[in-house]
C-alpha cells in the first residue's frame, strides 16, 4: 500500500470508539496525524461496507474526548485507514497541540483561535 497521508504520523496506542451505520465498535489507534488515523480492529460486532465513520477518542493525558468524522480509505487485514473529513476547530487545535508536543511541529499549519 502506498503512503497517501501528507502530514507526518505519530505512533500512538489509544483505544477508541468507531461509529458506523449507527453501531459502535471498539478499535485501537496505532498512529495519527492531522489528516487521519490508522486503526486496528479489536472488538467489532458490526462491520459496514460504508465509507463514513465517526470516531471518539481521548488523547493521552486528556480527559475530554475528541469527535471526528471521517472516510475510510482502506479496510483490509484487520486495519482501517481513516481520513478526517470534519473536526471542530477546538478539537483540531487540541489535536494539533498534542501532535506538536510529540515533536513533529514541522509542516503543521499555523492557525490561531
Amino acid at each position: 500500500m502506498t503512503e497517501q497521508r501528507k502530514q507526518q504520523r505519530v505512533d500512538c496506542d489509544m483505544i477508541l470508539n468507531k461509529i458506523e451505520s449507527g453501531h459502535t465498535n471498539i478499535c485501537r489507534a496505532t498512529d495519527v496525524s492531522l489528516g487521519g488515523i490508522r486503526l486496528e480492529r479489536v472488538a467489532e460486532a458490526y462491520r459496514s461496507d460504508g465509507e463514513s465513520v465517526q470516531l471518539q477518542f481521548a488523547l493521552p493525558g486528556e480527559e475530554e474526548p475528541i469527535w471526528v468524522a471521517g472516510t475510510k480509505v482502506y479496510d483490509a487485514d484487520g486495519q482501517v485507514g481513516v481520513r478526517f473529513t470534519n473536526i471542530s476547530h477546538g478539537h483540531f487545535v487540541k489535536l494539533r497541540a498534542w501532535l506538536r508536543a510529540q515533536s513533529i511541529s514541522e509542516g503543521l499549519p499555523e492557525f490561531s483561535i
